[in-house]
């Protein structure tokens, strides 16, 4: 581990990195990467620690702005690490975004459509991932520092859903003089049609008896709260309403499995279910699933009476999918499997039945089952990832395998990040 070095320089800022930090070169043979900065500023920055050429600096001073640097940011921005672009105005900001797929795409294929990019609206995000810390005689909820273990205390959040942010709010109000725990709790909190659903993560026992009625103050607020110690499988401790989340505007709703995966805001996912529905048009195609999670693509297409295979490696969102697809009566076209998509590769032979491969993998992308996918040459892969880098891994193998782009739609749900979902349609070439 290297040792910490205090230094403090002026550098120019000659461009963003691929996360949105920026960068500064032609100093020595060194890099250096300054957060909070814009390019052709000329930023103060403090030296925080260097590995090889890399060097990793704090932004002290804006010592000449950018005419693109904007000031209407919200009071945390720098300190609070989720957001590292507010700074800049939204126009060049959605250009640079949207370039972070176009521009690197085109090298791999001129052959390409790109649709204008569709972006979320502040205060859409309706899951969020918060800490909370008590001490004596207050109580701290929040997020992360950039680079850091601090926790920095968050009021208010242009990113969150207020319902979510107030019913934080009121927590950290009650538990200022309600003492809880010493140790630091991890609190997944998703809004769905009912309430919020809330996974409390603690590494050491907590009292069942005290944390419940702490929470029935907030009874109105919430669906359900569940509690996971020790790294063990998560325990329902309050229930008050179904966790239920309609998808998309098609009058069809999954069941939702305690910190369950569903799209961050409304406006992606229902781009991303129109954008499948329009492309699936045959009604005998068999589709397949994969990492389907609690049915956000598999219900609406059961709906429209398409035949599915799902595969999901969480056995509770299977579980779920089952469960909710009973209760809607469209268990009838559904087959479903448990899988470690991530280690256990799919032969071909199996792929070869479906007419429509749907993906949407986590971020490390799906290498793995790609390499048996392209073999079966099925005619529509429908890929929709949440990452540029292993997208353009795995577009990569996919048109270097027969299949060409028929479209991009790219959906900036992860305001104020380089984050980026990425809706594409690949077909096979005749």
């Amino acid at each position: 581990m290297h040792k910490p070095i205090k230094t403090t320089i002026d550098l120019f800022i000659d461009k963003l990195d691929k996360s949105g930090i920026g960068i500064s070169l032609k100093q020595n043979e060194d890099v250096y990467f300054i957060p909070y900065a814009l390019p052709g500023e000329t930023v103060k920055a403090n030296i925080i620690n260097k590995f090889k050429s890399k060097v990793y600096c704090s932004n002290l001073e804006i010592l000449k702005n950018s005419s693109e640097r904007s000031e209407n940011t919200c009071k945390h921005f720098t300190k609070c690490g989720g957001c590292l672009l507010q700074h800049w105005e939204y126009e060049n900001y959605k250009k640079w975004k949207f370039n972070s797929i176009r521009n690197p795409l085109l090298k791999l294929t001129t052959d390409v459509k790109i649709l204008d990019m569709i972006s979320a609206e502040n205060f859409s995000r309706r899951r969020a991932k918060f800490f909370l810390k008590q001490g004596d005689n207050n109580c701290i909820i929040g997020f992360k520092e950039y680079r850091s273990e601090t926790l920095i205390n968050i009021n208010n959040c242009i990113i969150i859903d207020p319902e979510i942010m107030g019913f934080m709010t009121e927590l950290k109000n009650y538990l200022n003089t309600n003492y809880l725990t010493n140790e630091i709790l991890v609190f997944h909190v998703n809004k769905l049609d009912y309430g919020l659903d809330i996974l409390i993560q603690i590494k050491k026992s907590l009292k069942i008896d005290y944390l419940i009625n702490i929470f029935k103050n907030f009874k109105s607020k919430i669906a359900s709260i569940y509690l996971q110690q020790n790294n063990l499988n998560p325990e329902l401790i309050l229930f008050y309403n179904k966790n239920k989340l309609n998808f998309g505007n098609y009058n069809v709703y999954g069941l939702i499995p305690p910190a369950g995966f569903y799209q961050a805001t409304k406006v992606a996912e229902n781009e991303l279910i129109k954008n499948i529905l329009n492309e699936i048009e045959i009604k005998n195609d068999y589709i397949l699933d994969l990492y389907s999670g609690s049915g956000t693509f598999t219900l609406p297409l059961l709906k429209k009476g398409y035949k599915v295979y799902a595969i999901d490696n969480n056995k509770s969102s299977i579980e779920s999918l089952i469960k909710s697809s009973k209760e809607q009566n469209l268990f009838n076209n559904i087959e479903y499997n448990i899988l470690n998509l991530n280690k256990e590769k799919i032969e071909t032979q199996f792929f070869k039945k479906f007419d429509v491969v749907i993906l949407d993998p986590p971020r490390a992308g799906s290498l793995l089952q790609l390499t048996s996918i392209v073999e079966t040459k099925v005619k529509k892969i429908i890929y929709i990832s949440c990452n540029v880098q292993s997208f353009l891994r795995d577009a990569r193998i996919l048109l270097s395998n027969g299949y060409k782009i028929k479209y991009i739609l790219p959906i900036d749900q992860f305001l104020y990040t380089s984050h980026l979902e990425i809706f594409s349609v690949f077909e096979i070439l005749n």
